[in-house]
């Protein structure tokens, strides 16, 4: 059973150096997790690397592989345990995917490290964002974790990132834990760790000082009317079979305390509609008279429908009513949650998909386990258009993707909304870091940004990342406030996210290196 038990974890070596340094790892993760859960451990980020830096740089390359599977499992689980609220095979699927790409920066580090330590510690910048990067550009993408999200309490430090976009503060923070793994070094001079100390400080005072010098003392107020309409509605309430009322209902008195006679833009949150109001004629109806009597556009999250394919597919949405009440634009969502949402490429592995497990692994529908959707992404970002400008909806996952709000903001976006629907979490931590990512997007693009979340949180903020008006969590309302329109692009928003895409450049070039180095010696033997 032990040894049953040590290859399924894969991870317990014999060694007790070794097994002690897995142990160690195990608390190094849980501390860098704990950087990016509030504004008093925050700081965490800039030390919790060194010692991991400094264990992985001594392992064998073998050794290397599968100690950075055990960091990566033990970071990712405690980074988004709560994922299991939602889908348990989601979040362990979610988490071995992500420790696996731990795994190969750390085994290309070591493996670099190994042929010279300067050109390992000049790599591991490079190999960790482009890690970070990386997690974008597929349908696996989960971005969720990137470590410069741990500074988004610190909004001085956090507007680099409208010139760097977040990765590029990723790669900061990781210079910082290599300079400071050098004071642990004996063999490095005394010279050499003041100058590491030094260079540290000065990286850190520089963010800071950039910030202090780039954001306005005296925030200007918002001129363009909004409404967020919060209505913390349970999950087992929303969608009770034959409930639907009770969303409408509820939203539409929400919208007429905020009624005018100026076109003011609602919001609603994700799924707030628990319908499919791209086929319920009745239900558009309803929600247009709700905006017809608001005397505004509504922005409404609902679920859709319609063929690709020759197959009927099934979409996460969002439906734009005008003020007569006439539904004129729609959006299906493109970012969908791996393992959650969606199979990742589930047209390329029918065997993964909803129907074809179930067929064979009974036992989901018997003991009802909480499996993935089956939702179909989206072809292409929507611009929302209004009388006087434009605008974007990211839904939920949405926000986690840099280069996609800046795509948005390319097409012509005026400011950027995000609904969400983060009440299948409850008021785990999951919700905070998904809100202060919303946040960081917000900074980058130096656009304003409504976020609108069932339960919370739901607020406006800044183009450099201050919140101007917010709800309380699960609280019910209509926010009324004010916004203002984008009027210069930062420069991230310019020249999007260079230091993401050399960073991974370089990581794949270094990786096909050393995977035809290991072909050759294989065929040569």
């Amino acid at each position: 059973m032990k040894a049953i038990f040590q290859k399924i974890l894969f991870f317990i070596p014999k060694d007790k150096v070794l097994r002690n340094q897995r142990f160690e790892l195990i608390l190094w993760a849980f501390l860098l997790s704990l950087s990016f859960y509030s504004e008093m451990t925050g700081f965490l980020a800039w030390i919790a690397l060194v010692r991991p830096i400094a264990i992985f740089s001594k392992l064998s390359s073998k050794e290397a592989f599968r100690t950075g599977f055990f960091y990566g499992f033990f970071l990712n689980l405690f980074l988004i345990y709560w994922v299991i609220m939602v889908t348990v095979p989601g979040v362990f699927g979610a988490v071995f995917l992500l420790a696996f790409y731990v795994a190969i920066i750390i085994w290309l580090f070591n493996k670099v490290y190994a042929i010279k330590p300067i050109f390992g510690l000049t790599a591991f910048p490079f190999l960790w964002v482009g890690l970070e990067y990386f997690r974008t550009l597929t349908e696996f993408s989960f971005p969720w974790s990137d470590i410069g999200y741990s500074q988004s309490y610190y909004l001085k430090i956090m507007q680099i990132v409208s010139v760097t976009s977040v990765h590029g503060l990723s790669f900061i923070i990781i210079i910082v834990n290599i300079l400071l793994w050098q004071l642990l070094r004996k063999e490095v001079a005394v010279e050499r760790k003041l100058t590491s100390i030094l260079v540290s400080v000065a990286l850190i005072g520089g963010l800071i000082s950039f910030g202090w010098i780039v954001m306005p003392k005296y925030p200007l107020p918002g001129t363009v009317d909004v409404v967020l309409l919060q209505g913390s509605v349970p999950i087992e309430v929303k969608w009770a079979k034959g409930n639907e009322w009770h969303s409408f209902n509820l939203y539409d008195s929400l919208a007429q305390t905020a009624a005018d006679t100026i076109p003011k833009l609602f919001i609603w949150p994700e799924t707030s509609a628990p319908t499919y109001l791209s086929h319920n004629a009745e239900y558009r109806k309803v929600v247009g008279q709700t905006a017809k009597k608001s005397g505004g556009y509504h922005i409404v999250g609902a679920l859709g429908a319609s063929y690709k394919n020759k197959k009927q597919r099934y979409f996460n949405s969002i439906y734009q009513f005008n003020p007569e009440g006439q539904f004129v634009q729609r959006y299906d969502k493109m970012k969908l949650v791996p393992y959650a949402e969606h199979v990742p490429y589930q047209d390329y592995f029918p065997f993964l998909q909803k129907d074809f497990v179930e067929k064979y692994l009974t036992f989901i529908k018997t003991y009802n386990v909480q499996w993935w959707s089956d939702f179909y992404p989206g072809d292409s970002i929507t611009l929302f258009k209004m009388p006087d400008y434009e605008y974007a909806v990211l839904i939920c996952f949405e926000s986690t993707f840099p280069e996609f709000s800046r795509e948005a903001i390319q097409k012509g976006a005026s400011f950027l909304v995000t609904v969400t629907n983060d009440t299948w979490f409850g008021a785990s931590v999951g919700i905070h870091m998904h809100s202060r990512i919303f946040l960081t997007r917000a900074i980058e693009n130096r656009t304003w940004g409504v976020r609108v979340a069932n339960s919370g949180f739901t607020y406006v903020v800044d183009g450099y990342g201050r919140i101007r008006d917010e709800l309380e969590l699960f609280e019910v309302a209509a926010l009324q406030s004010k916004i203002n329109l984008l009027e210069e692009k930062s420069i991230f928003t310019k020249y999007g996210d260079i230091i993401g895409y050399i960073s991974w450049l370089i990581t794949l070039v270094l990786f096909c290196i050393f995977i035809v180095q290991w072909i050759i010696r294989k065929f040569t033997k």
